[in-house]
Protein backbone atom coordinates (compact mmCIF):
# COMPACT_ATOMS: atom_id res chain seq x y z
CA UNK A 1 0.00 0.00 0.00
CA UNK A 2 2.95 2.57 0.99
CA UNK A 3 4.48 1.77 -2.41
CA UNK A 4 1.24 2.28 -4.02
CA UNK A 5 0.98 6.05 -2.68
CA UNK A 6 4.50 6.50 -3.23
CA UNK A 7 3.60 6.04 -7.11
CA UNK A 8 -0.06 8.12 -7.31
CA UNK A 9 2.22 10.83 -5.65
CA UNK A 10 4.72 10.81 -7.95
CA UNK A 11 2.47 10.95 -10.53
CA UNK A 12 0.16 14.14 -8.99
CA UNK A 13 3.35 16.34 -8.25
CA UNK A 14 5.76 18.11 -10.67
CA UNK A 15 9.66 18.43 -9.62
CA UNK A 16 8.88 21.56 -8.94
CA UNK A 17 5.77 20.47 -6.18
CA UNK A 18 6.03 19.19 -3.06
CA UNK A 19 4.04 18.11 0.11
CA UNK A 20 4.45 21.21 2.64
CA UNK A 21 5.69 20.41 6.19
CA UNK A 22 5.48 23.21 8.83
CA UNK A 23 8.76 23.70 10.33
CA UNK A 24 7.47 25.07 13.38
CA UNK A 25 6.35 21.46 14.32
CA UNK A 26 9.19 19.40 15.74
CA UNK A 27 8.13 16.59 13.40
CA UNK A 28 8.03 18.66 10.63
CA UNK A 29 4.29 17.46 10.31
CA UNK A 30 1.94 17.99 7.41
CA UNK A 31 0.78 21.46 6.86
CA UNK A 32 -3.34 21.66 5.55
CA UNK A 33 -4.63 24.25 3.43
CA UNK A 34 -7.67 26.54 3.98
CA UNK A 35 -9.95 23.69 2.53
CA UNK A 36 -8.29 20.93 4.66
CA UNK A 37 -6.42 19.50 2.27
CA UNK A 38 -2.96 18.49 2.61
CA UNK A 39 -0.95 21.85 1.40
CA UNK A 40 1.45 21.78 -2.03
CA UNK A 41 4.41 23.96 -1.95
CA UNK A 42 6.23 25.20 -5.27
CA UNK A 43 9.90 26.13 -6.16
CA UNK A 44 11.23 27.53 -4.68
CA UNK A 45 9.71 26.95 -1.22
CA UNK A 46 9.59 23.07 -2.60
CA UNK A 47 13.51 23.13 -3.32
CA UNK A 48 14.02 24.39 0.02
CA UNK A 49 12.20 21.71 1.53
CA UNK A 50 13.72 19.07 -0.30
CA UNK A 51 17.44 20.46 0.55
CA UNK A 52 16.57 20.47 4.16
CA UNK A 53 15.10 17.10 4.32
CA UNK A 54 17.57 15.71 2.48
CA UNK A 55 20.39 17.13 5.23
CA UNK A 56 17.68 15.95 7.91
CA UNK A 57 16.99 12.63 6.90
CA UNK A 58 19.67 9.69 7.87
CA UNK A 59 20.53 7.93 5.03
CA UNK A 60 19.13 4.65 4.21
CA UNK A 61 15.32 6.24 6.39
CA UNK A 62 13.57 7.04 2.99
CA UNK A 63 10.58 5.46 3.37
CA UNK A 64 10.29 5.04 -0.85
CA UNK A 65 14.42 6.03 -1.53
CA UNK A 66 16.62 4.44 1.06
CA UNK A 67 19.81 5.80 -1.12
CA UNK A 68 18.11 8.89 0.18
CA UNK A 69 19.83 11.08 2.95
CA UNK A 70 23.12 12.02 4.98
CA UNK A 71 25.38 9.43 6.27
CA UNK A 72 25.41 11.24 9.57
CA UNK A 73 26.15 7.38 11.28
CA UNK A 74 28.67 6.39 8.92
CA UNK A 75 30.70 9.64 7.90
CA UNK A 76 29.95 12.19 10.88
CA UNK A 77 28.40 11.49 13.80
CA UNK A 78 31.17 9.64 16.25
CA UNK A 79 34.17 9.78 13.83
CA UNK A 80 36.79 12.58 13.84
CA UNK A 81 35.30 14.10 10.40
CA UNK A 82 36.43 17.59 9.94
CA UNK A 83 34.10 20.43 8.33
CA UNK A 84 35.96 19.76 4.85
CA UNK A 85 33.58 16.68 4.88
CA UNK A 86 31.23 17.52 6.29
CA UNK A 87 31.09 20.63 4.03
CA UNK A 88 31.35 18.08 1.19
CA UNK A 89 28.81 15.70 2.09
CA UNK A 90 26.05 18.21 2.97
CA UNK A 91 26.78 20.13 -0.67
CA UNK A 92 26.43 16.96 -2.28
CA UNK A 93 23.09 15.41 -0.91
CA UNK A 94 21.72 19.27 -1.53
CA UNK A 95 23.07 19.12 -5.50
CA UNK A 96 21.50 15.83 -6.18
CA UNK A 97 18.04 17.82 -4.97
CA UNK A 98 15.70 18.24 -8.21
CA UNK A 99 16.07 21.72 -9.82
CA UNK A 100 19.27 22.48 -8.03
CA UNK A 101 21.60 23.65 -9.90
CA UNK A 102 24.84 24.21 -7.71
CA UNK A 103 25.08 25.07 -3.84
CA UNK A 104 27.32 26.68 -1.49
CA UNK A 105 27.42 26.35 2.05
CA UNK A 106 28.50 28.83 4.97
CA UNK A 107 28.63 26.85 8.55
CA UNK A 108 30.11 26.90 12.02
CA UNK A 109 30.45 25.42 15.42
CA UNK A 110 28.83 26.71 18.24
CA UNK A 111 30.65 26.56 21.77
CA UNK A 112 28.07 23.97 22.22
CA UNK A 113 29.73 21.66 19.59
CA UNK A 114 26.17 22.18 17.53
CA UNK A 115 26.65 22.44 13.57
CA UNK A 116 24.79 25.96 12.30
CA UNK A 117 24.99 27.39 8.80
CA UNK A 118 23.67 28.72 5.40
CA UNK A 119 22.60 26.51 2.46
CA UNK A 120 22.66 28.67 -0.60
CA UNK A 121 21.14 27.10 -4.12
CA UNK A 122 21.10 28.07 -7.05
CA UNK A 123 17.71 26.65 -8.94
CA UNK A 124 17.80 25.60 -12.24
CA UNK A 125 16.10 29.05 -13.19
CA UNK A 126 18.58 30.82 -11.62
CA UNK A 127 16.88 31.94 -8.48
CA UNK A 128 18.60 31.84 -5.41
CA UNK A 129 17.50 30.03 -2.17
CA UNK A 130 18.72 30.38 1.34
CA UNK A 131 18.11 26.88 3.48
CA UNK A 132 19.03 27.73 7.48
CA UNK A 133 19.92 25.02 9.36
Amino acid sequence: MAFLLGKVMDLLLTTDEDLQVDPNVKLWDLKVDVNGNIAICEAPYSIAQQAANEIKLFEGEGWYDRSQGTPHFAQILGINSNLGLIRNILLARVNGVDNVMRSDIDMYIDSSRVLHGNIFITSNSGETINVVY
